[in-house]
Formats: structure tokens, sequence, C-alpha cells
């Protein structure tokens, strides 16, 4: 698969065919006794479980001896060797003892396929852990220092198979895919099409010379598990190719003085790991405006998928393209500044 298809893989289909007895099955492949005992997670994008063992296994510390997470991934949406292409990433992260969890191997494998629903499954250890919504200083500092150490080891190699971060894959293709599903038909929505096709050539400069390499690709909150021994990074799902930045203004979206003098704690200590002394954090907002046109292009991917239908219902309202619209035009805005200051 080319790098320049697109975030959304080929085809997306949804989950029809998975019972429980396929999660039960698929687990009992590693050889393991279970205890028969499974509980589904919350997962739009995959399905995911969280399934017991009859007895405990040392997966070692911060994980648990009892329980591993299964889980399936979306058919069509990434091809095997992107799937093994993250799991290698995260092999190595494990290998130079960065926490993060990397799928179990057996059978000479981590990706494994079901046969009988022809689906991708893959097997991971349990972080125990919890999230938090709110990280006090120490915890800025451990963050930052956790992604430095990811992506240290994330430019000692390259993706060959994941998508690359850039206005095409996230604007251009993108806006195809609005196009082409078309869930809505608002007059704001094809406004919002239409500024999409200027969106794209007034990033490009943005995106010209900037160092790519491997990075997690969604690091927010959500995506860091802190356990006894501190965070741990998980989901890499949506790993690829692009500008560290990617990776330094999730954590931190806001833009009031507290959000910005916790980021700057963040970034401080990013750079006390990683020795990078230059963060372009003027990449922000363009990042930010790729993330929301990738947020509704993933909807309307997926809308055949009663799941994404109850999720949001609001999608293929008026009021809805009337407020992205909006959101869009401020957000352009705020880019055209940046670059007529000078884009550094």
């Amino acid at each position: 698969m080319s790098q320049n298809q697109g975030i959304w893989g080929a085809e997306t289909k949804h989950f029809h065919l998975l019972t429980p007895d396929h999660v039960m099955e698929a687990a009992e492949l590693w050889g393991k006794r279970l205890s028969g005992r499974v509980m589904a997670l919350n997962s739009l994008e995959n399905r995911v479980y969280d399934v017991e063992l009859a007895s405990s296994f040392d997966f070692g510390k911060g994980f648990s001896p009892t329980n591993i997470i299964l889980k399936f991934y979306r058919p069509g949406r990434w091809t095997k060797e992107q799937i093994l292409e993250e799991h290698r990433f995260l092999t190595t992260l494990t290998e130079f003892e960065v926490p993060v969890v990397a799928p179990i191997e057996f059978n000479d494998n981590t990706l494994h396929l079901h046969t009988e629903t022809n689906l991708w499954f893959a097997l991971f250890p349990k972080v125990q852990g919890r999230l938090k919504d709110e990280l006090i200083k120490d915890e800025i500092d451990q963050a930052g220092r956790l992604i430095g150490r990811i992506h240290n080891i994330g430019s000692m190699g390259t993706f060959a198979h994941r998508l690359a971060l850039n206005p095409h894959t996230f604007i251009d293709i993108n806006r195809e895919a609005l196009a082409q599903t078309q869930p809505v038909e608002h007059v704001s929505f094809q406004h919002y099409l239409k500024l999409l096709e200027q969106l794209s050539p007034m990033l490009a400069p943005m995106f010209t010379h900037l160092t790519i390499q491997r990075l997690h690709g969604d690091f927010h909150r959500g995506n860091i598990v802190w356990t006894s021994a501190g965070p741990m990074a998980v989901d890499f799902d949506d790993c690829l190719s692009g500008p560290v930045e990617q990776d330094l203004w999730l954590l931190f979206p806001g833009k009031d003085s507290y959000s910005l003098e916790d980021r700057d704690r963040f970034i401080s200590a990013y750079k006390e790991m990683t020795r990078k002394d230059h963060v372009n954090l003027g990449l922000t907002e363009a990042l930010r405006t790729m993330r929301m046109v990738h947020f509704n292009a993933w909807i309307a991917k997926r809308w055949d998928d009663h799941s994404f239908k109850r999720v949001f219902p609001q999608f293929t309202s008026a009021n809805y393209w009337d407020q992205e619209l909006i959101d869009l035009r401020v957000q352009m805005g705020l880019i055209q500044d940046r670059l007529g200051m000078g884009f550094e």
C-alpha cells in the first residue's frame, strides 16, 4: 500500500460476523487455559476484549497476571504489513525498556488470522493502572520524558508501510472520503468541502522541510496509563511517520495560560530527554486543523456501521456542519496569521 493512499486504507467494513465464541476461539489459540470470562471494552474503531486466564502468567511489572487484551482489527483499515510494522515498533521499544504495551508473540507471530471471520487479531498484556484527567508537575515531566524516549527510538528506523502525516493524506484524501460518502446534504457541508480545497495548498509550505520520523501519532491523556512504576504509553494503532510536534500538542491542547505553562514544562522535559533544541510549536494550529478534518472523515467513512450512528447522531444535522464550518474558518485564519508572520 502506498503511503499516499490516505489515512483510511482500503474500504472499511464493520464486524457483523464476530460473536463471543469467536473471541474465545481466538484467545485459545495462544495455548493457555481460559476461565471463560470475557468482557467487551469500549472501542469504536476495533473490537477489543478483556479475557481472563484460568491461571496466572508473569507478564512483568505493571501488567495483570490473570488477564489479557484481545484486539480484532477493523477489516480493510490497515494492511497486514502496516499492522506488523506497528508491532515491530512496539517490540523494539520494549527491547529498549521503554514502557509501552507490545503484542504477545506465539506461533512465531504477533498477528494472527481468525479464519472463520477473516479478521486479523492480536493479544496484549493487560496494563494495571489508571487514566488521569489532570497531571501534576512531576507527572508532566514524566510524560515529557516518556514521549522523548519513544521519539529517540522512533528516529532510529523508518516506516515502509505506515502512513505519513502531511496535507495530502490528512486533508486531500479525507476531503475525497467526505465528498464520496456524503451522509449529509446541507449548504454548510458543501462550503466546508470547498474550504478544504483551499486548506491543503495553504498548509503545504509548512510541511516542506520538516524532519519526519516514526511517531505514536495519538499521544493524548487517554493513551497514557499510570501504573505503580510510572506512565505507560498504550494504543499505537495510529502510529505513523510525521513531525515530532504531532506527539507534543495533544497532551495540552488548550490555549489558556495554565495550559501553555504546563505545555512549556512538558516540552522542557521532552527536550531534556531528546536533546532536540528546536521544536516548532508554530505547527500546532495546522496539526489541530488536520485532526479536526480527520475526525469528520473518520465518522463519514464508517457511517454504515450502526455504532457510529448511535454515538454521533448529530453528525447529519445542519447545526453540526454550521459549527464545523465556523471552526474551520477560524482555524484557517489562525494558520494564515502564522504564515503572514513568517513560519518558523
